[in-house]
Parts: C-alpha cells; structure tokens; sequence
C-alpha cells in the first residue's frame, strides 16, 4: 500500500513517514474496496454472478484503481456475454496498471481474433433487432433472430432471459423453462431468471385430479374369455345377430338400387371435379413457397446489410478504443498536442460511460495547455516567416478558444503576408467584429482599408 500523497510504501501507521500525511481514512478505504474485492471472488466462485457483480462495482466505487476487482468485473461480464462491458473494464485496467496486468492478456485474446470481434458486432446487432421484432408485436421473428444470436454467443444471458420471456409469452411453458435453466446454470442468482421460473411454476400449477366416474358393471369368465356386462342390460345377442342379418340384407338392396348405378354414372364428374381441386392445391401451395421465398430472400438481404453495418460500427467502436489508449499514454508523457491529435480522433458516443469519464478528465486538462502551446508555436512560426506552420497552429487555437483574440488576428497577419488576401480579409474582419474597441481591431480595419 502506497501513500496517495507522496507514492511512499505505507508502515502500519496512521501517518506516511515520508511526508506525514493523515492516511488513516485512505487505509481504511482501501481495506474496504479489498473486502467487497474478496466477497465479489467468493460469489464468482459459486456462480453468484449477478452477486459478484454487485460486490466488485461496490469495490470500484470506493477504488476506481483496484485493478484485481476490475479484472475481476471484466471477466463476470465476459461470462454473461457481455463482451463490450468485459473490453471497457480490462482497457481502464490496463490504464492505471501498464506493467504485470493480466487485461493485456484478456485483450490481445480477442484482438487476436477478428472473426470473434465480427461475431461480438453481429449478435449485438441481432439482439436489438430482436428487440424490435418485440416492440412491433413480431414474437415469431423474435424468437429466430435470438435463437441465431445464442448460436454465435450462447453465453449471452440477457438473450436467453428475453428468449424465455418470448416462450412464456407465446404459453411454450417447457421451452422456456429450458432457456431459464440455461441461465441459472451460469449464474445461479440472477433475479430475472428466478421471477420467470417463479412465473412459470405459477402458470403451469397443476389441478386437482378429476375423479373418474365408476360404473357399476358385472363379469363373468365363458371359456377362456371374460365377459364384462352393465348392471341392469339383458344380454340379448342371438335376437341381435338375426335382426342385424336381416337389416343387412335391406340395406344392401337398398344401395344396389339407389346408389351404385347414380354412382358410376356420376364418376368421370367427380374425377373431373377431384383434378380441378388437385390442381387449386398445387397452385396455392405453389403460391405460397413462392411468397415464402421471397419474404426469406428479403431477410437475407437485411440480415447481411445489418451484419455489414455491425462489422462497420465494431471497428468504429475499437478503433475509438485504440486512440483512447494512445491519447492516455500521450496524456501520461504531459506530450498534449499528440494527447489532443488523438482525442480528436475518438467517436466519443462509441464509448462506454467509464471510457467517457476517462476521455472527459483527459481533454479538459489537455485542451487548456494546447491553447498556450499552439498560440506560442504559431506565433514563433509567423515571427520566422514559416507561414504555413503558423496558420495551421494559429487555427487550432482559435478553434479551442474562440476568446483568443491575438491567435484570430496573428492568423489574418499570416494570410496576408502568405498572399492569400480572400482569407486574409474574411480573419481581419472576425477581429473587427468580435474584438472592437481595441488596437488589434484598429489595425485590422486599416489592412481592411489598404486591400
């Protein structure tokens, strides 16, 4: 343990002995985002992800440095799918510790392999379709594109709990108790998981047996069979059997004479009818696979645009990643003009809430002493008559900080004297309308007049 003051190794004391700062309240910080550390690997350790997470964020609160409970975070959110919230904690890791971090580990594993970063774009891109199927009503859709997302990413909780949802939704009671189970399996404690299975237990509650009538009957055995009769029926088989014979024979002249001969004339008519009918089948299901086919064809199409767009936005995403870095490492060698060059480089809102706060913190000091340095390196340029240089530095100053009124009217010196009196005119005009009532603004008026 280190002194926050002075960086010296810290004695069992309540004073640092090297500049005597108080850090009896810092140990104890410290001590207390190490306890929460140890309760979050304890949860971790018996699948109590949800838990861990809980007890490792507590832990970063307290310390924001503590990269064991960070790592630690990461690799829950690894577990749970949640690879870009796994990527943001390891780089901040990384950040605060360069040397001996175990994130460089994690990272290069994925940086490693492109195809995995791809996969991390698409189900990402799938699942918020997924979303949207929701919204509009599409629970069928819904269902395909999450079972596709948990194909390349089976771990990805939150797929299986709104997949479980969808079953639940649609009374598919046993496959979306197989989906919650999956969840439970990898994090044993997850809330939303339980509330399903609580849901389901509820919907699929069984009734109380239904009583089966009894029916009074009587048996007896004749020869090798048994005979089992109602209480109360007369067993009247032999009168039976001759009264069905003669109704038999009735029926059967009956038929020879009104139906046989009606029915073989009648039957190229109904072969007839039955190939028209045949026929209307084939038409419709032909109809149908055609109609099908061009709906799967029109999803292909979507899903490959999507994917495309997915792939885009994930290089986009590491790439802001990668500049963040190298503007931290500029940042952390005081070199603020390459500190600045790369934050300009950075999508911001392709970043996670920690890599904003970190990008924040950063440009907010950077952008104050790249002001002085590009204003006393483009003044020192325009001095030696490399006007280029000066223009260029002089520019960026203005941008940050448009109360630079020297930098505004050095910057239209320097057109002018490099020959270019169109902008020279429009930069002598900005210092006569934002910065009047001063020599500056006097003297741009007057090369106003002489061009």
């Amino acid at each position: 343990m280190r002194c926050f003051n002075c960086g010296a190794v810290l004695k069992n004391t309540d004073y640092c002995g090297s500049c005597g700062a108080d850090v009896k309240l810092y140990r104890r910080m410290l001590q207390m985002s190490n306890r929460y550390y140890n309760e979050g690997l304890e949860k971790a350790r018996v699948r109590d992800l949800t838990g861990a997470a809980v007890s490792l964020r507590q832990s970063l609160k307290i310390n924001k440095r503590n990269t064991d409970a960070r790592n630690l975070l990461g690799l829950v959110y690894f577990e749970t799918g949640d690879v870009v919230d796994a990527l943001t904690q390891w780089i901040i890791s990384k950040n605060f510790q360069q040397n001996k971090n175990v994130a460089d580990d994690y990272i290069k594993a994925i940086e490693d392999s492109p195809s995995q970063l791809e996969t991390i774009g698409t189900t990402i891109r799938k699942y918020n379709q997924s979303l949207v199927y929701c919204e509009q009503g599409s629970y069928d859709l819904a269902i395909i594109q999450l079972k596709k997302v948990l194909s390349m990413n089976y771990h990805l909780l939150d797929a299986h709990l709104l997949l479980a949802l969808l079953y639940i939704q649609t009374e598919n009671y046993s496959r979306a108790r197989t989906e919650v189970k999956r969840v439970l399996e990898v994090d044993r404690t997850n809330t939303r998981a339980l509330r399903y299975q609580k849901e389901l237990d509820e919907r699929e509650g069984k009734s109380a047996p239904k009583e089966e009538k009894q029916r009074d009957s009587i048996s007896y055995v004749s020869g090798n069979e048994t005979i089992i009769q109602p209480v109360g029926v007369k067993d009247n088989s032999g009168f039976h059997s001759v009264l069905n014979v003669l109704i038999g024979i009735v029926i059967g002249a009956a038929v020879m004479g009104l139906l046989i001969r009606p029915a073989i004339e009648g039957n190229q008519s109904s072969e007839l009818n039955q190939t028209i009918v045949d026929y209307s089948d084939q038409v419709d299901s032909l109809t149908a696979a055609l109609e099908s086919t061009q709906a799967e064809a029109e999803s292909l199409r979507a899903e490959v645009e999507a994917a495309e767009q997915t792939a885009t936005d994930a290089a986009g995403e590491m790439q802001s990643y990668e500049a963040l870095l190298a503007a931290y490492a500029a940042y952390l060698e005081e070199d603020t003009v390459t500190t600045l060059e790369q934050l300009e480089e950075i999508d911001r809102a392709a970043l996670s809430s920690d890599g904003q706060t970190l990008y924040d913190e950063m440009y907010k000091e950077v952008v104050q002493s790249s002001i002085s340095d590009l204003y006393a390196s483009g003044y020192a340029a325009y001095q030696s008559g490399d006007y280029e240089t000066a223009i260029e530095d002089l520019s960026k100053c203005y941008e940050l900080d448009a109360t630079q009124g020297d930098a505004l009217y050095f910057l239209a010196r320097s057109y002018h004297k490099s020959g270019d009196t169109e902008n020279a005119k429009v930069y002598y005009q900005k210092v006569v309308d934002e910065f009047p009532n001063t020599q500056k603004a006097a003297d741009s008026q007057n090369f106003l007049n002489s061009l």
